[in-house]
């Protein structure tokens, strides 16, 4: 009975270490994550063309008194 219960001591300690080194795997993927690696541009807040309805990202759009509108186009333009 005393090797049943040392067995399952065991293997409760290994399934347990292994719980704990798999979560602080993940927590160094996730603080890792937050930040942008380099080359690589963060993602950017999309807005809607007041005009032609297109969604784009805020920094290629050109801010107009109905919103937003596309910069480069003929939306910009009117």
């Amino acid at each position: 009975m005393a090797k049943v219960v040392a067995w399952l001591v065991l293997i409760f300690v290994v399934l347990l270490a292994l719980r704990i080194i798999n979560v602080r795997k993940i927590r160094s993927k996730t603080r890792g994550a937050t930040r942008a690696p380099a080359g690589e541009t963060i993602a950017q807040p999309m807005v809607r063309c007041a005009r032609c309805g297109v969604f784009l990202p805020r920094s290629d759009a050109k801010a107009v008194t109905e919103g937003y509108a596309c910069a480069d186009s003929e939306c910009a333009k009117r």
